[in-house]
């Protein structure tokens, strides 16, 4: 049967509606360009920024790596599925969309009309999302399926899939997700669910029901069931985590690797002990379950292996957890919560331990807690310092501050959502940090591993003086900053030095509101007033020269080179660097030959001798620097006697140009200029 098609980024707009940034958009300070945002676009958190950057920007901290988890499985991602579930608090209104929606080859409908079914077999593509509501029914019979977008199963809809392949190409993690919702039904025996290699999200809502017999999972799913929904699950390779919650009801068996996050709400009273985990037959956890009160989910777990325990405690329960090995712990704070975190490391053992939370009761006895994360709900504000976690997600219009604090991916990723703010600045990752839906994401003087910076959806993404594996990437309709200075550490006075670095704002493929406007470079010494290096550029820069700056007249010493990048609304960040100016040299020809350092040939081609004399028993540097003051050679620390002495430089493989030589010795440092012409 051919069915009616409709274009995706309309329904997308529709189901996702609580994205407008209008309808929840967090109240900033006007930006100190005195731009004001119109009815359309968020407000730039101008004095936010400035604030949390300015603080860090003479200090690069990293909170190290102890206590960090290492590990080989499969990472949590849970948040993925909390801001998921916020979309589908309300009934889907389907018939408000076929009223407004015109006719497009990308997007699916089953259920547009009265018993309305749709049978696939074989080989088959859809390059959009799929909804199936209504009596719609839609079935995979003997099926390779591959759907280019989310699926969609709701208001009495139907989904069959047996002995079928469903593919879910994902450009980055998390990007597709199957809802089950209202009072809908979806059940999937013999198949294999492949996500091209990415986690994704799996939810049911409402009073629906998921049903997986023997299903191959290829990938990671992280799953929550909310309302009175159901998920049952007999047989599969790969379980994934799913957060229990509501009055849901959760059926395990013969599951292999299991994240069970166990939610308390603000009125539990917890007092117990989880289970071993590498064999899990029998698991019982309700409110009737001895030392649980206070929820409302049931969930029973028989014949499972590899069970992680999780629990994700709100501001206002009492907990106490006794003799247990607990996988991930992740606070939640709601209710227009404000608190300040700290102390919080991954992969710790407590005989006696009571959260650092003044917001609730967390009591650990006899436990360990593998990961530490933090999920941010509604207005609430948290300010984190000193922390190792595992993931830190913002959503609703919450705002979070770190500092000192270090993701280590083992929980997730460092990421804002919704209409929130996240600045993180002084801070260390080893996963993801991303921005989504309409979220601002400010990471400053920092560093990334093992990982990307991405904005998706909406969203904004700030990334300022901080290391990364690869440039910032926007996708869909974000905007991507990236201010950074690299270089050079030092340069000389009366020269000409070349600073490095990226100046640039770029927009996903949808476009977006804001884009590149200019940037400006700036310099001063101490605490004096900043001199402009040039009269600044509207002209993009990525990891290349950003200005030449003109050292002419300077003294030595230290200086703080200053980038200040534009959108083109006005609005900036604001990026420094500490640079050492070093007393001039002379040029080849005006060069001296000093009594206690000779240097032959110069010029050369091949290699540079550099012969010392010295008056008794010391070390000795030589440091050798290209043009715009980067060190390419160094002879450290090295002990010489008494007497005449010599380093060579083997040069044959560098380039030819320009170079300049520091030696130090207690006695006396010299500089000099070296001439290449080899290569």
């Amino acid at each position: 049967k051919m069915k009616k098609y409709y274009p995706a980024y309309f329904i997308f707009q529709i189901l996702f509606s609580s994205w407008l940034f209008l309808n929840s958009s967090p109240s900033f300070s006007q930006n100190s360009s005195g731009h004001q945002s119109t009815a359309t676009h968020p407000v730039f958190p101008q004095q936010k920024i400035n604030k949390a950057l300015i603080e860090l920007s003479q200090q690069e901290t990293d909170p190290g790596s102890q206590n960090v988890l290492k590990t080989t499985g499969h990472q949590s991602g849970a948040f993925n599925v909390l801001k998921l579930s916020a979309e589908w608090e309300q009934p889907f209104d389907a018939g408000n969309i076929t009223g407004k929606v015109q006719q497009a080859p990308d997007t699916i409908f089953v259920g547009d009309v009265p018993n309305d079914t749709l049978i696939i077999t074989g080989t088959w593509t859809n390059n959009g999302p799929v909804l199936v509501f209504n009596d719609g029914v839609l079935i995979f019979q003997n099926a390779n399926a591959t759907v280019i977008g989310n699926m969609y199963v709701f208001q009495g809809g139907k989904l069959w899939a047996d002995s079928s392949t469903l593919f879910f190409p994902q450009q980055y993690f998390y990007q597709r997700s199957l809802v089950v919702a209202d009072s809908a039904f979806a059940q999937f025996d013999n198949c294999t669910l492949d996500y091209g290699g990415y986690s994704h999200s799996l939810m049911a809502a409402g009073s629906s029901t998921i049903i997986m017999n023997d299903v191959h999972n290829n990938d990671w799913t992280t799953a929550g069931a909310y309302g009175n929904s159901t998920i049952t699950i007999n047989g599969t390779n790969l379980g994934g985590e799913y957060i229990l919650s509501d009055h849901a009801n959760f059926n395990f068996s013969n599951v292999t690797t299991l994240l069970l996050w166990h939610y308390f709400p603000d009125t539990a009273v917890i007092n117990y002990s989880f289970p071993p985990g590498d064999t899990v037959n029998s698991y019982t956890c309700s409110n009737s379950t001895p030392g649980i009160t206070g929820i409302g989910y049931n969930v029973q777990a028989d014949s499972c292996y590899n069970v992680w325990w999780g629990m994700m405690p709100v501001n206002g329960s009492d907990v106490t957890i006794s003799n247990s090995v607990i996988r991930a712990i992740g606070a939640w704070f709601q209710f227009g919560d404000s608190v300040h975190v700290s102390g919080l490391v991954n992969n710790s053992s407590y005989t006696n331990f009571v959260a650092p939370l003044p917001d609730r009761n967390l009591h650990l006895i006899n436990s360990d807690v593998q990961t530490w994360s933090l999920y941010i709900f509604d207005s609430s504000e948290v300010n984190i310092t000193g922390c190792i976690l595992g993931e830190v997600g913002s959503m609703g219009r919450s705002y979070v501050t770190a500092s000192s604090m270090f993701c280590d991916g083992s929980g997730g990723y460092l990421w804002a959502t919704d209409t929130s703010v996240t600045i993180a600045s002084g801070s260390s990752a080893t996963t993801t940090v991303r921005s989504e839906r309409n979220g601002f994401m400010i990471y400053g003087y920092g560093s990334i591993s093992n990982g990307t910076a991405d904005a998706i959806n909406n969203s904004l993404l700030i990334v300022v003086q901080s290391n990364l594996p690869q440039d910032p990437t926007p996708y869909d309709g974000s905007v991507a900053w990236f201010g950074n200075i690299n270089g050079p550490a030092t340069g000389f006075v009366n020269s000409s030095v070349t600073v490095i670095g990226s100046a640039w704002i770029d927009q996903g493929p949808l476009g977006s509101w804001m884009d590149f406007g200019l940037y400006k470079l700036y310099y001063n010494q101490g605490a004096g007033a900043w001199t402009a290096i040039d009269t600044g550029s509207t002209t993009e820069v990525s990891n290349a020269p950003l200005a030449t700056w003109n050292t002419s007249g300077l003294t030595p010493g230290s200086y703080t080179l200053h980038l200040v990048l534009f959108n083109d609304l006005g609005d900036s960040v604001e990026a420094t660097k500490p640079i050492i100016l070093l007393p001039s040299i002379l040029s080849v020809d005006e060069q001296q030959i000093s009594e206690s350092v000779r240097v032959f040939p110069n010029p050369s081609g091949s290699e540079i001798v550099f012969k010392f004399n010295l008056s008794k028993d010391e070390p000795v540097q030589l440091f050798i620097y290209d043009a715009s003051g980067k060190i390419i050679k160094q002879f450290r620390e090295t002990n010489f006697a008494a007497g005449e002495h010599q380093l060579t430089w083997e040069a044959q493989n560098t380039t030819s140009g320009i170079y300049y030589y520091r030696f130090f010795s207690p006695e006396k440092t010299e500089n000099g200029k070296i001439e290449l012409s080899g290569k």
